[in-house]
């Protein structure tokens, strides 16, 4: 693909807000001054990697700024800590994986790790990008992907359900039909992190929501066919 290519955008691309994360550092968690000594600081590291695209100024900016919002919510949380009896990190980390590109629509996932100290882990999520070249926005999977059939969910869930337990069933899924069930309700927001692919569309569920933490986010190919 040659219409975009990978940088590592941090001050320049989101603004002040990113400014401090250029290099790892150390800062000091909101403190009440009755006892400075319990404030021994917060090493702060961040790292932001996702494609630019040479034709696609509109998508740059948009993806600029959904990058923006998820780093100044961590802010938030991170800023808004009490001061800690011994020294914390956190972490915030996007990258990107493979980018579909067709006549119509650029696809990709932004993946998001987040980690402030104490917890027993960090946590990450999929940000989906399905950038429309006709209209210029950004778009859920119903526009994408614009359904002829009426029960569409309804198919997706039946499908997304059958290939979970087939994953099962080959050992490589820890779940139980309980579980998988609850996480592929016929809903759009069970469905909303996806990626376009040639025929066939890529659906991953968040960390949870169809098994437990150990079963990463499981992924379904469903054939575009599906929704027609």
């Amino acid at each position: 693909m040659k219409n975009f290519h990978r940088t590592l955008r941090i001050s320049a691309t989101v603004g002040f807000i990113l400014a401090l994360c250029c290099l790892a550092c150390t800062v000091y968690a909101k403190d009440d001054g009755k006892d400075k000594d319990r404030n021994h600081g917060i090493g702060y590291e961040a790292h932001i990697n996702y494609p630019v695209f040479e034709k696609e100024t509109i998508l740059n900016t948009q993806v600029s700024d959904v990058v923006r919002k998820a780093l100044e919510a961590f802010n938030s949380e991170f800023f808004s800590a009490e001061a800690s009896a011994y020294p914390q990190s956190a972490a915030f980390d996007i990258d990107s994986g493979s980018v579909y590109e067709d006549a119509t629509h650029i696809s990709f996932l932004l993946t998001v790790y987040q980690y402030i100290g104490g917890a027993a882990h960090g946590t990450t999520t999929l940000i989906p990008i399905t950038y429309s070249k006709q209209t210029k926005k950004l778009l859920s999977l119903e526009e994408a992907l614009q359904p002829t059939k009426k029960d569409w969910l309804a198919a997706l869930s039946t499908e997304a359900r059958k290939q979970l337990k087939d994953q099962v069933q080959k050992k490589t899924l820890t779940s139980d039909e309980d579980w998988i069930n609850r996480g592929t309700e016929p809903t759009q927001e069970n469905f909303e992190v996806f990626k376009l692919e040639k025929n066939s569309v890529r659906i991953i569920f968040s960390q949870y929501q169809v098994g437990p933490y150990s079963s990463g986010m499981p992924e379904i190919v469903v054939p575009r066919s599906l929704f027609k």
